[in-house]
């Protein structure tokens, strides 16, 4: 990751800390889409804007996010599209590690992009396609379905698997969309067009990681062997910093009327 983070940002060489650099201070309101529990959202009230809001797919993670953080303003939406929002209404947006999980891509981004005042900061993440992509362990359920649901069977419940995968009440399977069935990896090339097509002008990619899939599987398998588990979680610390291909991070701004 080449972004450098200031001494004030509260996150790591990861797609949070991306985000929180680059979102500007004193804005008049933030949209985090997707914004689960609210704690990235909490962790902006740091940045002086004036109006924080949050919306999520997931009741739960909405009902987590009002336990949590009941100062700020969490939606629960049944709904990628459309939003509850007037054109123009926030001045930077955040739709960090969802746009994956999705079919709707162009349509949402659209959205957003009716949604973001003109100039306004747009801010995505994205697993990054590279040569380890095929280690991730979001598309395992897909992958290798039997064996997933063993694992998780035994490490929670068959209820807690029903629940989650089979018959989620937000149309989810584990955290992606029952239409979409894959957790998608982007090349830069791929986002841009994407988000150019959406009506945004790319400023800047970023991206952190290349051995991580390896170091996740590893930690995976031998995680509850104490030091084992120590070790994983610095070596990913470390390979953040020092690679941004496995996941990817785009700075982009709405573009002028016109343009």
């Amino acid at each position: 990751m080449h972004t450098e983070l200031s001494a004030d940002n509260p996150h790591g060489y990861n797609r949070y800390g991306f985000a929180w650099q680059h979102i500007p201070v004193g804005g008049a309101a933030h949209l985090d889409f997707g914004c689960q529990n609210g704690a990235f959202l909490a962790s902006l009230k740091s940045k002086a804007i004036a109006h924080l809001v949050g919306v999520d797919i997931s009741a739960d993670a909405v009902r987590k996010a009002h336990q949590l953080f009941p100062d700020i303003e969490v939606i629960h939406i049944c709904k990628t599209v459309p939003l509850p929002f007037d054109d123009g209404a926030f001045t930077s947006i955040t739709i960090l590690d969802v746009i994956e999980h999705l079919t709707e891509q162009s349509a949402l981004l659209s959205e957003l992009n009716r949604v973001l005042q003109d100039n306004g900061v747009l801010i995505v993440t994205v697993p990054g396609q590279h040569f380890f992509s095929f280690l991730d362990t979001g598309n395992f359920k897909f992958r290798f379905p039997r064996i997933h649901r063993w694992y998780y069977c035994r490490k929670h419940s068959k209820a807690e698997y029903e629940l989650r995968y089979m018959s989620h009440p937000d149309g989810l399977i584990g955290d992606i969309s029952a239409r979409k069935r894959w957790h998608e990896h982007f090349a830069r090339t791929q986002l841009e067009k994407l988000l150019n097509c959406c009506g945004f002008t790319v400023v800047d990619f970023d991206g952190a990681g290349f051995f991580v899939r390896l170091i996740k599987n590893a930690e995976l398998l031998l995680g509850w062997i104490g030091p084992v588990k120590f070790f994983c979680k610095h070596l990913e610390i470390l390979d953040a910093r020092l690679f941004e291909s496995a996941n990817l991070f785009c700075l982009a701004q709405k573009k002028q009327p016109g343009v």
